[in-house]
């Protein structure tokens, strides 16, 4: 259980997870969340922390950060088709890079929420 945000926090937690929520499967970079929200990268660090404790926020590895809620919807879309699922598969089907759809598939075989 994650100790309670002060109100301010709380605010500046919800403007973090809506930036990474909007994004969907081509999250910023913190550097880049930190420039578009106009705060310091620890801080948003620490919100991405906050998120991933309040199980809202997936880190995927290096340094990639998506929303449960969009892993969970891509998680969905692959079911319907025949497995093993291919990276290029999730990187045409999401329009995002090689690189999230690699992130994303991995966080999703570990979990068991696809083959």
């Amino acid at each position: 259980m994650t100790t309670p945000l002060k109100p301010r926090q709380e605010a500046f937690y919800r403007r973090v997870l809506n930036l990474y929520r909007k994004a969907g499967m081509t999250p910023p970079s913190v550097r880049m969340a930190s420039h578009l929200l106009g705060a310091p990268p620890d801080a948003v660090r620490a919100m991405l922390q906050i998120g991933i404790e309040r199980g809202e926020i997936a880190d995927a590895g290096e340094g990639i950060y998506f929303t449960t809620e969009t892993l969970q919807r891509l998680a969905e879309q692959l079911q319907t088709l025949p497995p093993p699922v291919k990276v290029a598969q999730v990187r045409d089907l999401t329009g995002s890079s090689r690189r999230y759809a690699a992130a994303a598939l991995k966080w999703l075989r570990a979990r068991g929420m696809i083959d």
